[in-house]
């Protein structure tokens, strides 16, 4: 009788756990664990259009043509700061994650051109330009040098300045400080317009804008809604001198784990609720404007001069910057398709 020692037995015990534990592994996300869990965060506020139009019902959305994909969406910078989520996607510790082009020009600066005041005329012209050939190859790049895939882009809004008097023409900016991010290309399209930028935290802006730090700030309607700005500042001037977006971002590595059936189902989502996103945006802004013009809640500066905002910014980014080129080609379209 041939009996086997006790260290074999325990050996090839261990040999059939790591064997069975690899063939979990291998199917982890397939068969084995339906759904596959996807896990998301951003930093912006639950009432601002990009999760009240969109990140807060991707679940649902997913759920209604699968039932092998979930996500978790963690809105609100609950999980860290824009700069923190992008570590964290990159690193695999977010599937998903919310970014600006000036925060991404950071890791390729061409992406910054998205962000320069005056690059697009509105907001559809923006997101044909994203989407487009234009810009494919730098969202390639952030691909191929930092595993981030970028999914779509989304409309933020249309940008106008905020203010205690009104600002209708570059020269009404000289000496005006005025709040920006942080990141250089948004500093330098506050130039571009004529003001002094000033890099203040998101979160202290009200704060800024009440103590009278900052003289004004600029943003979306419907986020200075979100944000209170209107409640501390008397004059909304439509000067729309960004259409602003964001990139839906996701880990390359997290997206290779999908199955083709899942990467579909994952893109139609994320592709439809960003057609959701722009028509509630455009919605919102015109809402709060007409509520906000009736009932005397802001001062709506509509007369400003566009067209000087507008050649004083292309002459500032259309040679220096490492986007100049692209800036130049974006906005060669002739003067009176623009729309003021």
């Amino acid at each position: 009788m041939n009996r086997k020692s006790p260290l074999i037995i325990l050996w090839q015990s261990r040999v059939l756990t790591l064997f069975a534990l690899a063939i979990c592994g291998c199917q982890s996300g397939n068969d084995s664990d339906k759904p596959l869990r996807l896990k998301m965060a951003h930093v912006y506020e639950v009432s601002a259009p990009t999760h009240s139009y969109g990140t807060a019902h991707l679940a649902e959305r997913l759920q209604k043509i699968t039932d092998d994909l979930d996500v978790t969406v963690y809105p609100a910078a609950q999980l860290g700061s824009e700069a923190e989520l992008l570590e964290q996607l990159v690193a695999g510790e977010l599937d998903l994650a919310i970014s600006g082009p000036s925060f991404l020009a950071m890791w390729h600066p061409p992406l910054g051109v998205l962000d320069a005041a005056f690059a697009s005329r509105d907001l559809d012209h923006m997101l044909e330009t994203a989407r487009g050939e234009e810009m494919a190859p730098h969202w390639e790049e952030l691909r191929v040098r930092y595993g981030v895939r970028v999914l779509d882009t989304w409309a933020y809004g249309s940008r106008h300045i905020t203010s205690n008097v009104p600002i209708r023409h570059p020269d009404d900016l000289e000496g005006f400080r005025l709040r920006l991010p942080g990141a250089r290309i948004w500093q330098a399209s506050g130039e571009a317009l004529g003001a002094s930028p000033m890099p203040i935290s998101f979160a202290e802006v009200y704060l800024a804008l009440q103590q009278g730090i900052a003289d004004g700030q600029e943003n979306p309607v419907p986020v200075i809604k979100a944000m209170g700005f209107h409640e501390v500042q008397k004059c909304l001037n439509v000067t729309g001198h960004i259409q602003s977006s964001v990139q839906i971002l996701m880990n390359e590595r997290a997206w290779q784990r999908l199955s083709p059936e899942q990467q579909t189902h994952l893109m139609n989502a994320v592709q439809e609720l960003g057609k959701e996103v722009n028509a509630g945006t455009i919605k919102d802004e015109i809402r709060l404007i007409e509520e906000w013009r009736n009932d005397g809640t802001m001062q709506i500066v509509e007369d400003v001069d566009v067209d000087a905002f507008r050649k004083r910014a292309r002459e500032h980014f259309s040679t220096g910057y490492a986007f100049s080129e692209l800036y130049n080609r974006i906005t060669s379209e002739p003067e009176e398709s623009q729309k003021p």
